[in-house]
């Protein structure tokens, strides 16, 4: 009987604890901006998208969500918001060619490739990307680059 008293307690705990899933909901694991950088829940940024407490790893990322929250609210990075009805993303593309980690918006610096407009996570990627083109330019990334 201790034991399983003691298992219960455990089982609370563990559920109780922040970053582990509640009401039956995933827990957000990652920036939903750079999307490689894990988040603490004890000691990232947090803001509130939506009624749902959205974790972001640093203060760039913070002001980038402030500036553009649509381009940046998946459900498949903060589980919190699926079934949400989302604001659509204002371009098609969503990751940065060159940063394939790091989400882009229509705010971001931008080129035009093969009359197509390419946007990057900053002006180096930009840079990196207007002097080696073929080098980043792949269909995962850039959907929205006519097919060869």
């Amino acid at each position: 009987m201790r034991h399983l008293v003691l298992f219960v307690l455990f089982a609370a705990f563990v559920a109780a604890a922040p970053g582990h899933a509640q009401d039956g909901k995933k827990a957000q694991k990652f920036c939903p901006v750079m999307t490689q950088d894990e988040i603490d829940p004890n000691a990232s940024e947090t803001v509130t998208y939506m009624g749902v407490k959205v974790y972001l790893c640093c203060d760039t990322c913070v002001a980038r969500w402030k500036r553009d929250p649509a381009a940046y609210a998946d459900p498949k990075i903060i589980p919190g918001l699926a079934g949400k009805q989302l604001p659509p993303r204002d371009i098609a593309q969503a990751y940065c060619p060159v940063y394939s980690d790091k989400r882009v918006s229509s705010k971001d610096p931008s080129t035009t490739y093969m009359g197509v407009k390419v946007y990057f996570w900053n002006d180096l990627a930009k840079k990196r990307f207007e002097t080696d083109p073929a080098r980043y330019a792949k269909a995962e990334l850039l959907p929205q680059l006519p097919k060869k």
